[in-house]
């Protein structure tokens, strides 16, 4: 499966007001440590709406937010990552707030000792690191390094966005590259067992693109336990979290020793249950996870003897060009035409 970054939330709609706006932006610009944090915090809500981030952008708001980062008052720190966070969910913002000179602040926020400041730095560089360029600055300015910190973070919040800010780094080639040899990798294994489905989700998703098309990282990711807690994942009741999980699998399972560890580890019939879902991306990545599973013989009879040929005969049909290709390709690795 191809890299992919970790997704924004979808935030709930939220009018923008010019005359609101423009009175906050004056006690940001003007007022007092308390006032400048709950002009940002109310810039933070504003933001929420897609419409409004355009609005704030174009109306001046990113270079006054992005002065309030520097060292002073921890909470006017957190509140003005909060109001970037949010407007770093749009795509021209994440490239015009990284030019303002955001990201060296919000990576030095992440050793912040107040947890909101944390939290909204690594939240703000989670959506900022969906842009390419932003990906090289982020590790230029020592961000890897200090999201992986985070990992290992008290808080479940915390280490769910570093997780995903990790994944979305990961996308880029010399990105993966450092995140392995610096040894993230079993950090990040560890989340997968975590309670909280958003740490689990960019956990497997972080592993994912670290293993993409690299041998070197399937090895790494398969002997620092993960088969087992991503097999566990794929019997998840939320088809999103399964989704993850198998395409995770799909990513390793490009080593003929990984494949044998997901057949010992159960893989194969939560997979089976996943090509009957109704949810197409959990389709596409179990279907792809048994193509690649199915190029041992070893694999084979296991899948032929738990009933997956005649649903993988079903998904030919489902309309979807990546299940479809995915079905054909493991249906014709069991010998079937």
């Amino acid at each position: 499966a191809p890299k992919k970054d970790a997704p924004p939330a979808v935030p709930p709609s939220v009018d923008f007001q010019i005359d609101q706006f423009s009175e906050l932006m004056g006690q940001i610009d003007q007022g007092d440590a308390d006032q400048k944090a709950y002009a940002a915090m109310e810039l933070q809500t504003m933001a929420l709406d897609s419409k409004s981030q355009v609005l704030m952008a174009q109306n001046g708001a990113i270079d006054p937010l992005v002065k309030l980062l520097q060292p002073g008052d921890p909470m006017v720190q957190a509140s003005a990552a909060g109001a970037l966070w949010n407007l770093a969910a749009n795509e021209q913002n994440k490239f015009a707030i990284a030019q303002s000179g955001a990201i060296q602040p919000l990576v030095a926020m992440l050793y912040s000792e107040v947890r909101e400041a944390q939290l909204s730095a690594a939240g703000a560089l989670q959506n900022l690191c969906v842009n390419a360029s932003n990906k090289k600055t982020v590790a230029a300015a020592g961000g890897i390094e200090a999201l992986m910190m985070l990992l290992s973070d008290k808080d479940r919040h915390v280490k769910a966005k570093a997780a995903g800010a990790l994944q979305s780094l990961a996308v880029d080639e010399d990105n993966q590259k450092k995140i392995k040899s610096l040894g993230a990798i079993p950090l990040i294994t560890k989340l997968l067992s975590s309670r909280t489905p958003e740490v689990q989700s960019n956990a497997a998703g972080a592993l994912h693109n670290l293993a993409v098309n690299d041998e070197d990282a399937q090895e790494a990711v398969a002997n620092a336990g993960a088969i087992a807690p991503l097999v566990s994942l794929m019997t998840s009741a939320t088809p999103d979290l399964q989704a993850k999980a198998a395409a995770t699998i799909w990513s390793i399972a490009g080593r003929e020793d990984n494949r044998k560890r997901i057949v010992e580890a159960g893989g194969i019939a939560p997979l089976v249950k996943m090509l009957q879902s109704n949810h197409l991306d959990c389709q596409a990545k179990a279907s792809g996870a048994v193509r690649c599973l199915t190029m041992s013989a070893f694999t084979r009879s296991e899948f032929e003897q738990t009933g997956a040929v005649p649903h993988l005969v079903v998904l030919l049909s489902s309309g979807n060009q990546e299940v479809t290709i995915n079905a054909a390709g493991a249906l014709e690795n069991m010998g079937c035409r």
